[in-house]
């Protein structure tokens, strides 16, 4: 009995820990979005008073990661654990040997560095049914906000002259809907009273990719649909609903210069190879030895005049400066172990949207959705915490055949 309630208040522990720090990082996406704005228009300041928020959900986060790591090592195959360890010992190590500065906040959660790949541990936050549950509930309140916050701006501040200023207002809130509300409309395919309220999320969701004029995002939500319209048995409603949706877009089209003009640069911009030639000049300066030991936090290469430390696909990236070891943990459990239970034809409607969902982000890692990335941000956390419950039920297939 005393370790039932003990175990009570562990679980507790974890989930309090786990929503504070999301919903603070939920409000901290305002203010990201409105320094993005500045930084694009008039100067880079450093973070004000809002630094505390983004603090408070990254720590809030580490607690519920550690406390988790212990509560949840009989929940998880071992290959599970082994890879997400193997992975953040060898990046540490890595990040310390080649120049990282762990007392400087800025290098600690970079993409490089070690506090971004120890929020990775949330996937061992998702065997826990009740918290996997008010986690999706939350996700809707998630959406709920952002897409508030995206109305606002359409309403306030309109679309902008031009698309770099579209995206300095748009493109935090967009990059978060974009990997919440498909997974919250899939989801909610057999429960009606929240299929209006998912149906909305998608097209404020829409509405935003436009605005920013970002091919790949209009991309994911045109999969998702046709994925949930191959699972539906009323494929009548969505022809309605494509030739409704048409019918919307030619007339905004027609009748305001904001969208027609939207339209036509993202008409202009479906036939450009934006990243044919980054990929090109980054793959003739990479060495075998690089690739093996990853070249660590300081990794640069030349691009025309300037050196810079990024490449639009985040694998090649992981694997520049991460090393072989980082990519195989995280590409055995994003990818192999997703696909392992997508394949399994015993799993239920809702497990299937879960792999859905992760063979797309992987997917957008390759280079579809370029605003996407394995970071300190939200939408990384929420794509964990799923991540984290494929590999739960993974876990659990496994220990059932082998009963």
């Amino acid at each position: 009995m005393e370790l039932i309630e003990h175990n009570n208040r562990v679980e507790k522990l974890i989930s309090f820990f786990l929503f504070l720090g999301l919903f603070a990082y939920l409000l901290f996406i305002y203010f990201a979005q409105e320094r993005l704005y500045q930084r694009v228009n008039f100067e880079d300041l450093p973070l004000g008073p809002e630094k505390y928020l983004r603090m408070l959900s990254v720590l809030s986060l580490y607690t519920s990661i550690t406390v988790a790591l212990f509560q949840a090592k009989k929940k998880y195959s071992f290959s599970i654990y082994f890879a997400f360890l193997a992975l953040f010992i060898y990046i540490s190590l890595n990040f310390l040997i080649s120049g990282g500065d762990i007392t400087n906040m800025t290098d600690l959660m970079h993409t490089k560095g070690v506090g971004t790949w120890f929020c990775l541990g949330l996937i061992f936050t998702s065997y826990n049914d009740k918290r996997y549950l008010y986690f999706k509930k939350f996700l809707y309140f998630s959406a709920l906000y952002i897409c508030i916050l995206t109305l606002y701006n359409f309403v306030d501040f309109g679309i902008g002259a031009w698309r770099m200023l579209s995206i300095s207002k748009y493109r935090i809130y967009t990059v978060n809907l974009i990997w919440i509300v498909p997974f919250l409309f899939l989801q909610s395919a057999k429960i009606k009273r929240r299929r209006s309220l998912a149906i909305f999320f998608m097209a404020i969701t829409a509405l935003a990719s436009l605005i920013i004029q970002t091919r790949s995002f209009l991309l994911i939500l045109s999969i998702v649909i046709l994925f949930d319209f191959f699972h539906t048995k009323k494929k009548h409603i969505y022809l309605i609903f494509f030739g409704f949706v048409i019918a919307i877009m030619i007339y905004l089209s027609l009748s305001t210069d904001i969208f027609s003009s939207s339209l036509e640069s993202l008409d202009r911009r479906s036939g450009d190879d934006t990243r044919t030639e980054q990929l090109q000049i980054f793959l003739g300066q990479l060495n075998f030895f690089e690739v093996v030991t990853g070249k660590g936090f300081q990794s640069e290469y030349l691009f025309g005049n300037s050196y810079i430390g990024h490449v639009d696909n985040q694998w090649l990236y992981l694997i520049w400066w991460g090393g072989l070891i980082p990519f195989l943990c995280y590409a055995y459990l994003t990818l192999v172990i997703p696909l392992k239970v997508l394949l399994n034809r015993k799993i239920d409607y809702k497990t299937k949207v879960e792999c859905f969902i992760l063979v797309i982000w992987v997917l957008a890692l390759s280079g579809l959705a370029i605003f996407t990335s394995m970071s300190i941000d939200f939408y990384f956390f929420t794509i964990t915490v799923i991540l984290g419950r494929v590999l739960y039920k993974y876990s659990h297939l496994n220990k059932q055949q082998k009963a």
